[in-house]
């Protein structure tokens, strides 16, 4: 089928507009054709309707060719407009091709025009596509710079050789720099120039510069520190990604934040935690300086007193005349009260602080409490140390025999085990204690109305003693408890 030319004709000669529509129509064109011959014409006809081509006349007139060809300019169309003259100077027509003609053609030479039509048209085609194309970009562009600017992220886009391409508003803010500022200097030795310690930071060393851009890495980094414009460091972590060509490195993108505010909260954290853990140091030292001095008494002052009161019970036996059977009876009875209750007194006192602790030393106050243990209970106990005496701080003794007897204290009340192993072992710098049993073991998801304090309490000790406490258990399999905790400890208190 013919192509469809729509072509808008500024001409006065109603015979020379049909000779070039002729001319046109046997090129193959099928005509949307329209002809002005005045200024007002022309500003109606580009209004009204779209057109391929203006041809223009040069012999018009009233309305020449330089005024129909600043009409369409002010039109803003991009038309071709191509001169069809009889005649037409040299000098004319080169002035008007200056002036924004894209061709001119005589009327002697009509087999020029529909090729000149076809080429004029198809470039006008290929900048309306460019333009679209551009316009396009532009507002790509901006739309991917909106996005950026709403990211609560500053956003840092390196070309290969390591100069700014694009900052975001947030970068802006971040650095104090703009980005048309940025882009005149080196980034790294304008932003990135100093290490977390305030030393410098050679470029050479740089992770953005040897891992993205030359590398086509991705780095990442949670504590680092950028340089505000005038010198004012501030941490920041933040992500480089590399944007590849095949395998070469076009861009990268690094997508930072400040984190200062997050700094000082962990700094915050982690004071509010020593002082936790002063507290703490100074509340185990109180409570086994507290159970040292109660047990003390008891043994000192009760126990004395019970004993004073059990001599003197036998003494009155003994005063007693066979005869009197119902007073020898109570006073028997009453010494077999005050015994155990100097037992009961006894062993309440151990359990505060068991005086073997202070008096033999670790080794023996753990193996007598083994020994007890084995006495209490029906669970079978397989016990062995590496030592028959360690010397170990008065803290990280206290430390292991309270863990011990948490531990067993565990096994008898909730462990339903038939056997336990406790082992007691001189590592060289520290000590080693494991307390491992058989039964049920910890459940996979513990009662939350039901605090497991012995085992924080565990925790606690180790911790404030420098080591560590590894707790591991299966339903059914048993609870395996191992401390490590070193021999000496820097404030040597007693816990």
């Amino acid at each position: 089928m013919p192509q469809v030319l729509r072509v808008l004709h500024v001409e006065d000669s109603q015979d020379d507009a049909d000779l070039i529509r002729l001319a046109l129509e046997e090129s193959g064109y099928a005509l949307v054709y329209r002809r002005v011959e005045t200024a007002l014409e022309m500003r109606q006809a580009l209004g009204e309707a779209d057109w391929d081509i203006v041809l223009s006349d040069y012999g018009l007139p009233a309305f020449n060719p330089a005024q129909a060809l600043r009409i369409l300019q002010e039109s803003g169309l991009d038309i071709p407009f191509i001169l069809v003259s009889g005649f037409m100077g040299e000098e004319v027509a080169v002035a008007l091709m200056k002036a924004g003609a894209h061709d001119f053609v005589m009327k002697d030479k009509l087999a020029r025009l529909a090729p000149a039509i076809q080429r004029e048209v198809k470039e006008a085609g290929e900048r309306q596509r460019r333009r679209q194309a551009e316009d396009a970009l532009r507002a790509s562009e901006k739309l991917l710079s909106d996005i950026a600017s709403t990211l609560g992220e500053g956003l840092l886009v390196q070309g290969g050789n390591g100069r700014l391409m694009f900052m975001n508003r947030e970068a802006e803010r971040l650095l104090g720099w703009t980005g048309e500022e940025l882009s005149a200097c080196n980034v790294h030795e304008s932003v990135h120039y100093l290490r977390p310690d305030g030393s410098r930071f050679p470029i050479e060393e740089c992770p953005i510069v040897n891992f993205a851009i030359h590398k086509g890495m991705r780095y990442q980094s949670d504590d680092d520190v950028f340089v505000r414009k005038g010198g004012v460091a501030f941490p920041v972590s933040y992500v480089t990604t590399p944007l590849m060509e095949g395998n070469k490195v076009v861009a990268t993108v690094t997508a930072f934040q400040d984190i200062s505010e997050r700094k000082r909260a962990e700094q915050e954290l982690l004071e509010s935690r020593r002082q936790l853990q002063e507290l703490s140091v100074f509340l185990q030292s109180v409570r086994e300086n507290e159970r040292t001095r109660i047990a003390r008494e008891l043994h000192d002052e009760l126990g004395q007193a019970l004993t004073a009161l059990k001599i003197d019970l036998s003494w009155l036996n003994e005063k007693l005349s066979p005869q009197e059977e119902k007073i020898t009876a109570k006073l028997h009875a009453m010494t077999a009260l005050v015994g155990k209750t100097v037992d009961a007194m006894r062993r309440i006192a151990e359990d505060l602080r068991p005086g073997m602790l202070d008096d033999l030393g670790l080794a023996a106050a753990i193996e007598h409490h083994v020994g007890k243990f084995i006495d209490s209970t029906t669970i079978a106990c397989d016990f062995a140390m590496s030592h028959e005496d360690f010397e170990v701080e008065d803290g990280v003794a206290t430390a292991l025999f309270r863990i011990l007897q948490e531990a067993l204290t565990n096994v008898a009340r909730h462990a339903d085990a038939t056997q336990v192993k406790v082992r007691l072992d001189d590592l060289g710098q520290e000590m080693r204690l494991i307390v491992e049993d058989n039964g049920r073991g910890l459940p996979q998801q513990p009662n939350k109305e039901r605090q497991t304090y012995g085992l924080l309490g565990m925790r606690e000790r180790v911790k404030i003693l420098g080591g560590r406490l590894e707790i591991s258990s299966q339903p059914g399999h048993g609870t395996r408890i191992e401390a490590h905790i070193p021999k000496q400890h820097g404030e040597g208190v007693n816990r």
